[in-house]
């Protein structure tokens, strides 16, 4: 047999790469006598040095530890954290080649994955591209000393946060309220939480900001109450005037999760107000809300130009939210109904929906296909009773699923629904590029596709897709 042409690729190895394109997620990619070599550190032009460190039958996985010869499309990051930073890792690379590879990655993913055939519009860049998001969730660790950090992650370590400057998508106070924070952390001896142990106070930090209203919210996952918090919250309120609402979230589970099962408000009020499409909407600590405003904003228009309402249609949004979308659709139509798990965002969007004086909005709370089958008796034949106050028929959908995508049994719930219209909303192109493929199996066509770049020097990247029933 001949010898394995790769087996130099082992555990450890050093070699010199030729990087010619960025993978889905954001490494870069290589192949090696036909292998492909996944390489952190490095961009699409590079040519480096690296270390392979992990290797599998079909792929390595490489760390670029010097580079020979820079990437025409390299520039200068302003973030002193890009070394490390596991969250915008393409601040160094060119925004309109950050554009381009997207670009590439949602045909790739549409074609390879749903096989659909319909244009494909040009990324909608974003008008900012630092200080553009509106939350942030920081973490609380230990550094090698055994001393309190405050910060982001390291870049390949969930376990590992780093002590935070500033953070360059972050709005600018929000990097201040870390520094802050992390000072009276450390004045007053509190105890990050440990990961192995399951000892310590102080889990998360997160930061929210209504981009419009300037109102800012701080709220802190801990594993129990402490006095120092309350002085905390009032300091916190004394040295930031933006800050509106400062809330303690107490969890006592394992999970590294930003959310807690109790809620405390320790200054402040309970919400901050955000304006998004001409509406005002109140957010709560746990609430799902658009991370970028702007941006989200460019999402609502292309999907309202999709919908194309005219004033007289039944609309149904799948995974509403808080209303942000939502609301701004009943503004345009006849009725619209939302579906939503997470209780508190439904709370959240029937207060925005009378603070808005919009009366022709309602929110089911529920699992999206149970609520199909229970409220609209679709997906199931006999599963529930249909509610009586609600015709099944729909003019047009709107869908905004979580990165995961559409279950199976809800594709087959809005094919029996056959709404003429339908719109899906899509933070992630492979599950959309598989979705569609399902939903054009029998009854959808898909007329375009619109790509948003709602997270500028990240590898993330937003979708709006047109779809009309074809039988």
């Amino acid at each position: 047999m001949p010898s394995d042409p790769t087996v130099h690729l082992r555990r450890g190895a050093t070699l010199e790469l030729q990087v010619t394109d960025l993978a889905f997620g954001g490494n870069a990619l290589s192949k090696v006598n036909g292998l492909v070599v996944f390489v952190e550190n490095a961009l699409p032009g590079d040519r480096v040095i690296a270390t392979i460190y992990r290797r599998r039958r079909q792929y390595a996985e490489a760390r670029a530890v010097k580079i020979l010869e820079a990437s025409p499309g390299r520039v200068a990051a302003p973030c002193s954290h890009v070394p490390i930073c596991g969250g915008c890792r393409f601040q160094d690379f060119d925004y309109e080649e950050q554009l381009r590879h997207k670009q590439r990655q949602v045909e790739g993913c549409l074609e390879h994955l749903g096989r659909v055939r319909a244009a494909i519009r040009p990324v909608l860049a974003a008008d900012e591209r630092f200080h553009y998001r509106n939350k942030m969730e920081y973490s609380f660790g230990r550094d090698e000393k055994g001393a309190l950090t405050l910060g982001l992650h390291r870049r390949g370590f969930y376990d590992k946060p780093f002590d935070l400057e500033r953070c360059f998508i972050a709005t600018p106070v929000s990097s201040e309220i870390v520094a802050f924070t992390r000072d009276f952390a450390r004045r007053e001896n509190l105890q990050p939480y440990d990961l192995r142990r399951h000892t310590g106070l102080l889990r998360f930090l997160v930061v929210r900001e209504g981009i419009r209203t300037g109102e800012v919210m701080v709220n802190l996952v801990a594993g129990e109450s402490h006095p120092a918090l309350e002085r905390l919250a009032a300091e916190l309120r004394g040295r930031f005037p933006s800050v509106q609402s400062v809330v303690l979230n107490l969890t006592r589970r394992k999970a590294q999760v930003a959310v807690g099962e109790e809620e405390r408000l320790l200054a402040g009020k309970a919400t901050i107000s955000e304006v998004l499409g001409g509406l005002t909407f109140e957010i709560s600590s746990n609430s799902f809300f658009q991370t970028n405003t702007k941006q989200a904003e460019r999402l609502l228009e292309t999907a309202l130009e999709a919908l194309a309402l005219g004033g007289s249609e039944r609309v149904l949004d799948v995974y509403s939210g808080t209303g942000t979308f939502t609301l701004p659709l009943a503004k345009r139509a006849a009725e619209a109904i939302g579906i939503e798990s997470s209780a508190i965002a439904v709370r959240d969007a029937e207060r925005n929906a009378a603070r808005n004086e919009i009366r022709n909005a309602r929110f089911w709370t529920g699992e999206a296909l149970e609520v199909m089958r229970e409220r609209l008796h679709v997906g199931s034949p006999g599963a529930g009773d249909a509610d009586a106050s609600v015709s099944p028929s729909f003019d047009a959908v709107l869908v905004d699923p979580p990165r995961a995508g559409l279950h199976p049994g809800v594709i087959r719930s809005l094919v029996e629904l056959g709404a003429p219209k339908l719109v899906y909303i899509s933070c992630n192109p492979s599950t959309l590029g598989r979705d569609l493929g399902l939903l054009c199996e029998r009854r959808y066509a898909t007329e375009w596709i619109q790509p948003v770049d709602m997270f500028p020097h990240t590898p993330h990247i937003e979708c709006v897709a047109a779809l009309r029933r074809i039988a």
